[in-house]
């Protein structure tokens, strides 16, 4: 139509014609709706892909396939206790994880490095490149 635009939305895959004027009076509300759509489904993605560990066995078994091979996508986002030493980069290179991240706040809780047993009072988070 004259002075129409068509919007097709990839968040949430509706699709609307809109006049113009309208369109563009509403475009900032628009555009923050699917922001906040996109926000919040990756934190849904994340928290439903996040677990804790504590242990190495459940680490190992966590980020192993189960067919070695044909391996398929598995795992997530592992957090664990840790100690960044020398001698855990080879269960790291052998398993194909790597450190992710290590927040900077919330995350103070005393425990064992999964990986030497030293204290450790933060979790890193771990996760698999595909």
């Amino acid at each position: 139509a004259k002075n129409g635009v068509f919007v097709g939305r990839r968040d949430d895959g509706t699709n609307a014609p809109h006049d113009r004027n309208e369109f563009v009076a509403g475009i900032a509300n628009l555009l923050k709706s699917i922001q906040d759509n996109l926000y919040n489904r990756a934190l849904e993605y994340r928290s439903a892909n996040t677990v804790q560990i504590d242990s190495l066995d459940e680490f190992k078994k966590y980020f192993t396939p189960k067919d070695a091979d044909k391996p398929e996508i598995h795992g997530g986002f592992a957090m664990c206790h840790f100690v960044d030493e020398p001698e855990i980069e080879e269960i790291l290179k052998e398993l194909k994880v790597t450190v992710r991240c290590i927040p900077f706040e919330g995350n103070e809780e005393p425990g064992k490095c999964i990986f030497t047993g030293k204290p450790s009072n933060k979790r890193a988070i771990f996760a698999k490149a595909y």
